[in-house]
C-alpha cells in the first residue's frame, strides 16, 4: 500500500517538473523542466538561398545530436518547430522561410542538454 502511495505521489510531482513553459534567458533556455545551455562551439554550417529564402543546415558540422529545430520571430515567438531526432547525422536540412514573411528571425538548433542559435534577416 505504501509503495502504491509513493508511486502516485511521484507521478504527480514529476508532471509538475515537466509542465514548465519555455523561457529564453540569453545563453540559457529552460524547456520542459530542463535547463539547456548555449553551446560554446557555434561553428555550424548554414547555407542560404537568398532568392528563395531557404536555409540549409548541415548536420555533419554540428558537434552534438539535434533533437529539434526552432524558428523564433522578432518578438521571440515560436513560428516553427520540428523534431529532428530521427534524422541521420549526415542530413542536410532544408528550412523554408517563405511562410514566415520578412523580418529578423532566430534559428535555434536544440539537443537535450544544449542549443546553438543564429540570427537571420529575411528581406
Amino acid at each position: 500500500m505504501r509503495t502504491m502511495i509513493a508511486l502516485v505521489a511521484l507521478s504527480f510531482s514529476s508532471s509538475f517538473l515537466f509542465a514548465q513553459t519555455s523561457v529564453d534567458n540569453g545563453n540559457q533556455f529552460v524547456a520542459k523542466g530542463f535547463i539547456l545551455v548555449e553551446a560554446e562551439d557555434q561553428d555550424w554550417s548554414i547555407y542560404n538561398d537568398e532568392d528563395n529564402n531557404i536555409y540549409y543546415i548541415d548536420f555533419e558540422k554540428i558537434t552534438f545530436n539535434l533533437s529539434e529545430i526552432v524558428v523564433l520571430n522578432e518578438q521571440n515567438e515560436e513560428v516553427f518547430k520540428e523534431d529532428v531526432l530521427d534524422l541521420p547525422v549526415n542530413s542536410i536540412y532544408e528550412l523554408d522561410f517563405k511562410p514566415f514573411g520578412t523580418g529578423q528571425f532566430k534559428i535555434e538548433l536544440r539537443s537535450f542538454t544544449k542549443f546553438i542559435k543564429k540570427d537571420v534577416l529575411i528581406k
